[in-house]
């Protein structure tokens, strides 16, 4: 592959290079790689501004994990389809919602902690600022969670992609401005919902007996795979953002219950729906 052939797939895939300033290397070598964090605010790869220079100019966005309830509401002509996002792979779908007070944008995202900041950086660069996500997570404590919403404040970083967007530390936290406005709305709804610390980890066949009792042991009460990144880099970029769960399967050291949470319908129309307000509130 030649060098215009390299530019070509770059910029179909909404990616473009820039040219940067050479500056003196102050990144310093740890015991790990994934330690070894760059305070440099500018990459060499960035995603493009104008891939979509036709669009309507949308500050928010809900991204869902539900694609039961995307398939339904674009069945019944709620939604529709603004754009593919272009990326190697499948290309996710872009919706746009359109409600009495302004016109959001919903994203059925692909799993994991990786195309979560993809989604957030390309969504960013479009003029996107304020995100609410909404999916489901395994329960550490059934007893706590039950059929609560749950708004994720915290997430322990067993994951990499939050590495590379701030400094090394055992967790991130959400904006405090982000997590007043979504109480507020969460309360002006009269919702049962519960502020929780959540496990997010990249390797969801690696959830050992020993290393849930230790997250348990250190507060979290879910396990998913997303939260750290987002708010990793929502505090990167200074997005707004903030997560709403609801909690499927049982983990815990004894084994893992999958209660056949795909098929809570309700509940998952419902956290969308109430994704869909907070979003407007942020």
């Amino acid at each position: 592959m030649d060098k215009n052939d390299l530019h070509n797939m770059m910029v179909n895939n909404g990616e473009e290079r820039v040219m940067i300033q050479k500056s003196s290397n102050t990144i310093q070598p740890a015991a790990y790689p994934i330690l070894e964090y760059d305070q440099n605010q500018q990459s060499i790869t960035v995603a493009k501004t104008d891939i979509y220079p036709n669009r309507r100019p949308i500050k928010r966005c809900l991204i869902t994990y539900f694609q039961d309830v995307v398939v339904k509401l674009e069945a019944s002509y709620k939604i529709f389809e603004a754009f593919k996002l272009r990326i190697e792979g499948k290309r996710p779908e872009v919706y746009q919602l359109d409600t009495p007070a302004e016109s959001i944008y919903v994203l059925l995202c692909p799993l994991g902690a990786p195309q979560a900041a993809r989604m957030l950086e390309i969504l960013s660069a479009m003029g996107v600022e304020k995100f609410v996500i909404c999916g489901g997570a395994g329960t550490l404590d059934d007893a706590t969670t039950g059929n609560k919403v749950l708004l994720a404040r915290a997430a322990v970083r067993d994951e990499g992609t939050s590495y590379h967007y701030l400094p090394p530390a055992r967790e991130v936290v959400i904006n405090e401005t982000v997590r007043q406005k979504m109480i507020a709305c969460l309360q002006s709804e009269k919702e049962d919902f519960l502020e929780i610390k959540t496990w997010t980890t990249d390797a969801s066949f690696r959830e050992t007996p020993d290393k849930v009792e230790m997250r348990r042991k250190e507060g979290c009460v879910t396990v998913e795979m997303e939260c750290a990144a987002y708010y990793a880099v929502a505090e990167f970029k200074k997005l707004q953002c903030a997560e709403l769960l609801y909690a499927g399967d049982v983990v815990h050291k004894e084994g893992w219950d999958y209660r056949n949470w795909h098929s809570r319908n309700d509940m998952r129309e419902h956290l969308f729906n109430l994704a869909v307000k907070c979003v407007l509130k942020l």
